[in-house]
């Protein structure tokens, strides 16, 4: 019973090693944000509008894309790989994850299109092409 007291005598701490602790933040300083926000609006772009055939959302992801794999524009401050730096991320992971991602989609977009058969329409008099999915809404009917 004479170690009962030492149970609950403190770690010894320097003042230094204390204060380390709590005013450590996770807090990001604002260029820190900003760079943040470029890359996840890029990513976004990506993963949303890589099988988009709209032109403008096609663009978005001609940009993101390019400002992702780019490798000419490495010394501009706002380089992905200048970010990925700074933000202490690891620019081939998030390359190889996005890619992945993008293969995935076609691969699943593509499978989806397997499924449905293609129908002849006679519109106005002249055979026309057009996607069935294999059922058809009572609003078509």
């Amino acid at each position: 019973m004479d170690n009962s007291g030492k149970l609950f005598e403190g770690d010894v701490l320097a003042p230094d090693q204390y204060l380390e602790i709590f005013t450590r933040t996770n807090n990001l300083e604002p260029e820190q944000e900003l760079m943040l926000a470029i890359l996840a609006d890029a990513i976004e772009c990506i993963l949303k509008y890589c099988d988009e055939p709209i032109p403008m959302r096609a663009k978005l992801f001609k940009e993101a894309q390019e400002w992702l794999f780019d490798h000419q524009h490495e010394k501009d401050p706002f380089s992905f790989l200048n970010v990925c730096e700074i933000l202490n991320f690891d620019p081939s992971y998030l390359r190889r994850g996005i890619s992945a991602k993008i293969q995935a989609r076609s691969a699943q977009l593509n499978q989806q299109s397997k499924g449905k058969t293609d129908r002849l329409k006679r519109v106005s008099g002249r055979v026309k092409l057009r996607s069935h999915s294999g059922h058809r809404s009572r609003a078509g009917l």
